[in-house]
């Protein structure tokens, strides 16, 4: 159970009292009468601008003298909460209201599942829905818990929770039709998704609903892999915004038609939509792919303009963009970029790693950056940041280090991953690269067969 510490309820009001050596509640605003409305008003003022710990200190007050909050202060309270990401300030939120002994109805309970469902706790979101009885269980209830099962990958139950709804009578809408329509949006359930898209088209979704549209997209893009249907979709839709513009540059982008990305981005502009942190993020990927350095550098000045040259997602673009379209294979640019972003993640360590090993001649600048990432930023590499850290390993024929990198890829678990598996077999391709012995390369060699790992090795 979570605790938490509070301070006093807002100074907006003042209690009154008989004694007037006792210390009073002062404030700016003029006095009210305490009285249960009048609390409540402060605790709803105080939530909805995200106040939220003055709101829960407002709660307790009410409770401790006698004023016994309603559900809709609690609804107020967690919606707060959900909207604000502060989960954990939700979960005391729903510990006090198990306290107060009040009835949930649909409203409050509803509110609950999207909390555990944001929370990552898709078991208790479950659990709570399952315990609505009656007609307290309406269709943002059946919304909310499809919504959570795709939040935790649990795709198959998301589309039985959809079906079950179905036959229990509600009629979907947007909301559920885009969630299951991602939980479709795979190789796997891709099929289902078509069964589902009929229904959208029969109940006039697809030309309501931006939302709707999106998904669609994904799942062909994603579950089909067929650009050119995800492509008719885009163009079929009545309406577009940002986010559909990007998502159909970003599936471009991703799925290997750079040029096509690149020209949706212009009619984006074209049509007077802003580009967002993600559309510069995956524009300037199709500009690395198609090694396009000019017009990355065009990309680069909107960017600045734009005041989007800190984020870090951007900024990884930018360093990747640099190093895949270096003249004289330069890293100067590249480095520039990451040198200059006030903070990093795992992708821009492994962006500007990748760059110096693909260049070729900047192994050992590889290596030091790898260094440092695990020293002083204490980031955690991926199989992406391995598999280009092992490859410097190799051209720099230095057994000692792929070594101790080869035994942080166990520790970490990545030594099955495809791509980890290739760099660990092209240092061993002779033999003789890094000293491991005879059993521990068969060893490997069988593990990466398993998975699938070995490929042509370059």
């Amino acid at each position: 159970m979570i605790s938490l510490s509070l301070s006093s309820p807002a100074s907006s009001l003042t209690l009154k009292s008989n004694h007037p050596s006792r210390q009073r509640i002062t404030s700016n605003h003029p006095r009210k009468t305490l009285n249960f409305e009048t609390l409540k008003d402060s605790l709803i003022n105080q939530a909805n601008v995200g106040h939220i710990k003055e709101a829960i200190s407002t709660l307790d007050f009410m409770s401790k003298n006698s004023f016994t909050p309603d559900l809709t202060v609690y609804s107020v309270l967690l919606k707060s909460c959900i909207r604000t990401r502060n989960f954990d300030l939700g979960q005391v939120v729903h510990s006090r209201l198990v306290e107060s002994k009040l009835e949930c109805d649909s409203i409050a309970l509803n509110s609950l599942i999207s909390l555990y469902a944001k929370c990552g706790e898709w078991e208790r979101a479950e659990e709570i829905f399952e315990s609505m009885e009656g007609d307290k269980r309406d269709l943002v209830s059946w919304s909310a818990m499809i919504s959570c099962y795709v939040r935790s990958g649990l795709n198959l139950q998301a589309i039985m929770t959809f079906f079950e709804m179905v036959e229990f009578g509600e009629c979907p809408n947007e909301f559920c039709f885009s969630a299951v329509i991602q939980a479709c949006s795979n190789k796997e359930y891709a099929w289902v998704g078509v069964v589902i898209l009929g229904f959208v088209l029969k109940s006039g979704y697809f030309e309501a609903d931006v939302c709707v549209g999106c998904a669609l997209i994904d799942l062909f893009a994603k579950g089909f892999c067929d650009l050119e249907l995800a492509k008719k979709v885009f163009d079929e839709m009545p309406e577009k915004n940002s986010v559909s513009w990007t998502l159909m540059i970003t599936r471009c982008s991703q799925l290997g038609l750079p040029g096509d990305a690149i020209e949706l981005f212009r009619d984006m502009v074209l049509a007077g939509f802003t580009p967002d942190r993600f559309t510069f993020s995956s524009v300037l990927s199709a500009c690395s792919e198609l090694g396009w350095l000019f017009l990355g550098q065009q990309l680069h000045c909107w960017v600045i303009k734009s005041g989007l040259c800190f984020d870090v997602c951007v900024g990884c673009s930018l360093v990747d963009m640099y190093a895949k379209c270096a003249v004289n294979s330069s890293m100067d640019d590249s480095r520039k970029v990451f040198d200059r972003m006030p903070e990093h993640n795992v992708m821009s360590w492994t962006a500007i790693i990748t760059g110096y090993v693909q260049n070729g001649g900047f192994e050992k600048e590889a290596i030091e950056l790898y260094c440092r990432m695990m020293i002083e930023s204490r980031v955690r590499p991926n199989h992406f940041t391995f598999a280009s850290v092992l490859k410097a390993c190799g051209n720099l024929f230095n057994a000692d280090l792929g070594e101790q990198i080869y035994n942080h890829v166990v520790k970490l678990g990545l030594a099955s991953v495809n791509l980890v598996g290739n760099s660990l077999i092209s240092i061993q391709i002779d033999g003789s690269r890094v000293g491991l012995d005879a059993f521990t390369f068969a060893s490997l060699l069988s593990g990466a067969a398993s998975v699938g790992a070995v490929g042509v090795v370059t």
